[in-house]
């Protein structure tokens, strides 16, 4: 008789704990290396979630610093299907679908609520259309990153100033002929690699906003920052969409409800973060030049997309007026 009921409680074990048996562990990875980072709380918070939502059954191992290589290198592996979720942006993400280089591009919009109009557009649905047919889906597409300002040994307070100057960008083709539109030399480097090239003088200066400056201690290598405040940065969380269409619905839902959730929490600490970040870098003797000539860093900016390639025709002028709206 015991043996029997010893057999029936191993039987309902079995039956009760199927989905430990189907757990499934994906990494998340992001360039950022500072858990601090808005982003990376905001990261580690919505793998809690998922992980909770899902019984277990979806675990994401948030890694920093680029673990898994570059985020050219990362995207290309979620391209070609990798099971994983990257921390990315839309500079980098237009190297498959070049009209998302649109939403990277030098003051695009004006504040948040702009973006969140796009975002929310049918507009961006056929962008994100396109990034789906080069196997990505985007489990969360608006979070804000920051606004992005340029970090050097001397002000940046037009773009005259930047004439000659050798400057970090990431790898995206627009952020590339924004500053080559300023009349800079953008070199185009891995984020783990600025620290290094700054230090070394490989580059003059690097671009990045006030978090990710004071993540990776770039104020070590440079001491002044101008607010150029050039892009209005959104990271996008992306992964195999193979991957994500073969999930059952439920779990198709939690990912986009988090993500959607998460959004707006990453825009909010990022938004109130920035200036602490600020202070703490003056504290550590950055100088903050403010008064930047903003208006000219426009004008010198206003034909950039004309050097992007691939752009769709008409895209440009179809996002400006989503967000003029």
């Amino acid at each position: 008789m015991k043996l029997v009921k010893l057999l029936a409680a191993a039987a309902a074990i079995a039956v009760a704990l199927p989905s430990l048996g189907h757990a499934e562990k994906l990494r998340f990875t992001t360039s950022q290396v500072n858990p601090a980072e808005p982003i990376v709380v905001a990261m580690t918070k919505f793998a809690e979630r998922v992980n909770a939502r899902t019984n277990g059954a979806l675990a994401l191992d948030v890694l920093t610093g680029d673990q898994l290589g570059p985020q050219k290198k990362v995207n290309e592996m979620i391209s070609s299907g990798a099971t994983l979720f990257a921390a990315t942006d839309y500079g980098q993400l237009s190297l498959f679908a070049p009209d998302m280089g649109v939403i990277a591009g030098p003051y695009v919009f004006k504040d948040v609520a702009a973006a969140d109009k796009l975002f929310a557009s049918e507009v961006f649905k056929e962008m994100e259309a396109g990034l789906e047919a080069k196997g990505f889906k985007v489990i969360m597409p608006s979070g804000l990153f920051g606004l992005r300002h340029v970090i050097g040994t001397k002000p940046y307070r037009s773009p005259a100033d930047m004439a000659g100057v050798t400057i970090r960008v990431p790898s995206s083709p627009v952020m590339v002929s924004t500053f080559t539109a300023f009349g800079a030399r953008p070199t185009e480097l891995p984020w783990g690699d600025v620290y290094n090239a700054l230090q070394s003088n490989v580059v003059d200066a690097a671009e990045a906003p006030f978090g990710s400056i004071a993540g990776s201690k770039l104020q070590e290598t440079r001491k002044v920052i101008s607010k150029t405040g050039h892009q209005m940065m959104f990271t996008a969380w992306v992964t195999s969409k193979v991957w994500f269409d073969g999930l059952d619905a439920e779990t198709q839902a939690i990912l986009l409800e988090e993500g959607a959730a998460i959004a707006k929490e990453l825009t909010a600490l990022t938004l109130e973060t920035d200036d602490r970040y600020a202070e703490e870098l003056k504290a550590q003797g950055v100088e903050i030049i403010e008064d930047v000539d903003v208006p000219a860093f426009q004008e010198a900016a206003k034909n950039a997309f004309d050097a992007v390639p691939g752009l769709t025709p008409g895209i440009v002028d179809k996002v400006r007026a989503v967000v003029a709206e």
